[in-house]
Parts: C-alpha cells; sequence; structure tokens
C-alpha cells in the first residue's frame, strides 16, 4: 500500500499533467525548484505544509482536500481516460458561469446528436 507521501506525489504529478505544467512551471508558482517538485512527485521528498498550501493554490483546491485526496483509499486509477476528463474538467472550471451554462448546453446537443445516430 503507498504511504500518504507516494500518494501526494502521485496526485501532484496528476495534477500537474492534467493542467499541462512542467515540474519548473509549478515548482516556479511555489517558490522551489523544478527539481523539488520532481522529489515529491517520486516521494523522495515530503512536501511540508506550506507547500501543500501552494500547490493547493496552483491545482484550484485547498490543501485540506490535497491531503484528503491523497488520503483516500486506492480508488483512483491513472488510465488515459481519466487524464482525458481530469484536463476537461480543469477546462470547464477555468470558465465563467455563463460559458459553463454553454458548454453544458453543447454537450447535451452531442450527446443527443450521438442518440439520433444510433437510433
Amino acid at each position: 500500500m503507498p504511504t500518504l507521501n507516494e500518494r501526494i506525489g502521485d496526485i501532484v504529478k496528476r495534477k500537474r499533467q492534467r493542467d499541462r505544467l512542467t515540474q519548473s512551471d509549478v515548482g516556479s508558482r511555489i517558490g522551489v525548484s523544478g527539481s523539488y517538485i520532481s522529489s515529491i512527485e517520486s516521494a523522495q521528498t515530503s512536501a511540508r505544509i506550506a507547500e501543500i498550501e501552494g500547490l493547493a493554490n496552483v491545482f484550484r483546491t485547498t490543501a485540506i482536500e490535497l491531503i484528503n485526496e491523497a488520503a483516500q483509499l486506492d480508488s483512483y486509477r491513472v488510465t488515459a481516460t481519466n487524464r482525458e476528463r481530469e484536463a476537461f474538467l480543469a477546462l470547464y472550471d477555468g470558465l465563467s458561469p455563463e460559458n459553463q451554462k454553454q458548454a453544458r448546453t453543447f454537450l447535451l446537443f452531442l450527446r443527443d446528436q450521438q442518440n439520433l445516430v444510433k437510433d
């Protein structure tokens, strides 16, 4: 079973890749080096609370949510589908409420079109 540090590292890596950021990008945003982010991702280093808070800000969440996600059982599996879903959700979350409404409407339209083709 992975340690909490390994899980935090996995989450940081997954969220960083989802947002298409380099380790250097993330490091510069929280005041550390890219190699330090690499050591967090590989669980060679334990992130301090201040760094977890910085990482949470970069990934638009809270430190508590990041730690809770890491503390959960191994229910999340990194797959191409999950990676694409997370990237899509990150894009959606970055939209204004009005644009989110338009995105939902468009997705419903696409689903209806797909169902018409199947019938």
